[in-house]
């Protein structure tokens, strides 16, 4: 199949005539930055088609479908929900990088509470599947909560210790404030970033402090990968950050951005894996199975590449920021 074929438009999910607004800073002064199809959602002809801001040099979604339409892309054989599972006999080696995943992130956790003595609260937004906060519970003895607008991610199993909540972030009533809300790949995804970055600031205690983690449009991997990097996920990701847009988004007057990372949690080698799997076409449904000695394969001869990946931006960054 030629490649150049998901450059072109082929059916838009929204018919959008109005102005179209940066989602960062309002400003009217952008221009096309990449199109792409549906990605990780099987063969499609769906076209998404991405901008950048010309002030605050943010990428955006200009043509996403309606918040309400989203449930069709994160069904409950979405592969993130499926997790370890979807690898079949492969599913306990898939299972323990999950678990390096959540001690990687329970230690940038540690990282900032260092000033807290003993207890406190934690509020992981999109939680999914919610092991990194049990593993938050075991490590460091906090009180955790989970939010996610679907259930997918944990109804099929028992997490008797958490408290998890099926809700929007915009419609969560929570019953206190928190020491630090940790939102790991969720605010690419978000449709009113102003007003949630409102509600986080509600939400946090005094020096409060987030945690978050999203794709960077501006690394190696996305120039490379161009229409098939995942770190566009058309339609579920709607904006991807820059360091201007973070300093935009996060106001000077409420917030302090106390760390800004070029790389992440989640190994970049992954996000660079699933845009080659975008490439080869497979089908996200089905098992994983089969591309499980592929992957290992990969990662081994590409393993001098990504060894960089604190030096060169590989695909993420993670930032800290804490409420005045």
């Amino acid at each position: 199949m030629n490649t150049d074929e998901f450059l072109l438009p082929k059916k838009m999910p929204m018919d959008r005539t109005e102005t179209v607004f940066c989602p960062v800073c309002d400003s009217v002064d952008h221009q096309h930055f990449i199109s792409t199809n549906a990605l990780m959602h099987g063969a499609n002809a769906e076209c998404y088609v991405f901008h950048k801001c010309l002030a605050c040099e943010s990428v955006f979604l200009t043509n996403g479908v309606r918040e309400n339409e989203l449930a069709a892309y994160y069904t409950r054989d979405y592969l993130p929900y499926k997790g370890a599972a979807a690898w079949g006999r492969y599913s306990s080696f898939v299972a323990g990088s999950q678990r390096k995943l959540d001690r990687k992130r329970v230690q940038v956790v540690e990282g900032v509470i260092q000033d807290k003595k003993g207890f406190f609260s934690i509020l992981d937004v999109g939680c999914g599947q919610p092991s990194f906060l049990e593993l938050v519970q075991a490590k460091l003895n906090a009180d955790c909560i989970g939010i996610d607008f679907s259930d997918n991610g944990w109804k099929h199993e028992a997490y008797p210790s958490l408290t998890l909540i099926k809700t929007s972030l915009a419609d969560f009533v929570p019953s206190q404030s928190f020491d630090v809300i940790t939102l790991w790949h969720y605010l690419e995804h978000d449709f009113h970033l102003h007003e949630t970055v409102e509600k986080l600031h509600a939400c946090l205690n005094p020096g409060g402090k987030l945690i978050i983690e999203v794709p960077d449009y501006q690394s190696v991997s996305a120039r490379r990968q161009k229409q098939f990097w995942q770190g566009w996920h058309s339609p579920r990701h709607l904006t991807l950050f820059s360091e201007k847009g973070f300093q935009t988004l996060f106001a000077a007057d409420k917030w302090t951005i106390s760390k800004h990372l070029r790389y992440g949690t989640l190994d970049a080698f992954t996000l660079y894996w699933l845009g080659k799997m975008e490439q080869k076409h497979i089908n996200w449904f089905d098992s994983m199975e089969k591309e499980f000695w592929p992957l290992v394969f990969f990662k081994v001869l590409s393993f001098p590449f990504f060894a960089f990946e604190r030096v060169f931006s590989m695909g993420l960054q993670l930032i800290v920021v804490q409420k005045k």
